[in-house]
């Protein structure tokens, strides 16, 4: 119970952000979690396929665009709800596409050490996510400076 006291939701009125106590709406909190993995599984099953037919690259870049505006342009929570789970579908096939890209970039002795690469910066980035939204309390804030390094590599691949 203590906890459902402590969750938060962002709740935006104009441009407004602010965190109203969600103890009584805390299924809010789940199902945003829960599109984001409905999300992710279709992601991961459409986008091997798809970057089959389309090339790997057209849609890592075509990716990279979508996961990183998806939030930056949530007005409430609707909203925001949906876009977590095209987020999650984005996010599903991205994993997947950059990790067969990066299989496909070094010879077949490497690809033990790549694909453990590929999961350890996966590792590594929900420690430094952590960190940065200690530092970076708005969400929107947050978002837009946990996509800037995707920026970097959305130049570096085209």
């Amino acid at each position: 119970e203590g906890l459902h006291k402590l969750s938060v939701c962002l709740a935006l009125s104009g441009n407004t952000i602010s965190f109203i106590p969600i103890s009584t709406r805390s299924y809010k909190v789940s199902l945003a979690s829960s599109l984001f993995f409905a999300g992710l599984l279709i992601g991961n099953i459409t986008f091997g396929p798809l970057s089959d037919k389309l090339g790997r690259k057209p849609v890592y870049i075509s990716g990279n665009i979508i996961f990183g505006i998806a939030h930056l342009k949530s007005p409430n929570y609707d909203i925001f709800a949906v876009s977590r789970f095209f987020v999650g579908i984005v996010n599903g096939g991205m994993a997947l596409v950059s990790f067969v890209l990066t299989q496909e970039y070094v010879g077949k002795s490497f690809w033990s050490f790549t694909g453990s690469l590929t999961n350890l910066t996966f590792a590594v980035g929900i420690a430094v996510y952590a960190l940065l939204g200690y530092w970076v309390r708005q969400w929107r804030y947050l978002a837009l400076v946990a996509n800037s390094p995707g920026v970097i590599f959305l130049l570096l691949s085209l």
